[in-house]
């Protein structure tokens, strides 16, 4: 397939949304690493975070595999703003030092890309 044939290489949408599925484990574990939250809140406030920018449509694949892998953890049904009894879920220790190793990796590979896009010297 020609690269012009690819509709993820046509236009920017296709990094969109490949940055949008890398970055969701980390985003949801930031969340979590400030509060308690259930599920169905996660998409509104990541919405009002990123005035827009973000959104995740359906947060409960990823918190399930999230909680499979040890990082989150069910608490208290809890009665939230809404007034509805909801599942909350909390943020593990391990959560904590998965979501700084991201934060590292993060910070350390989207500088290499600012370096690159602002002409940065080459070594």
């Amino acid at each position: 397939m020609k690269h012009s044939e690819d509709p993820t290489l046509r236009r920017a949408g296709g990094l969109e949304d490949n940055l949008k599925k890398a970055l969701t484990e980390l985003l949801i574990l930031f969340l979590f690493s400030q509060e308690e939250h259930y599920i169905g809140e996660l998409a509104d406030i990541l919405k009002a975070r990123s005035h827009g920018v973000l959104s995740i449509v359906f947060p409960y694949a990823a918190i399930y595999r999230i909680t499979q892998a040890g990082y989150l953890t069910e608490t208290k049904k809890k009665t939230a703003p809404d007034g509805r009894l909801r599942q909350y879920y909390q943020i593990t220790e391990e959560g904590r030092a998965h979501l700084q190793d991201m934060l590292e990796t993060y910070r350390l590979f989207f500088q290499g890309v600012n370096d690159i896009l602002s002409g940065g010297d080459a070594p």
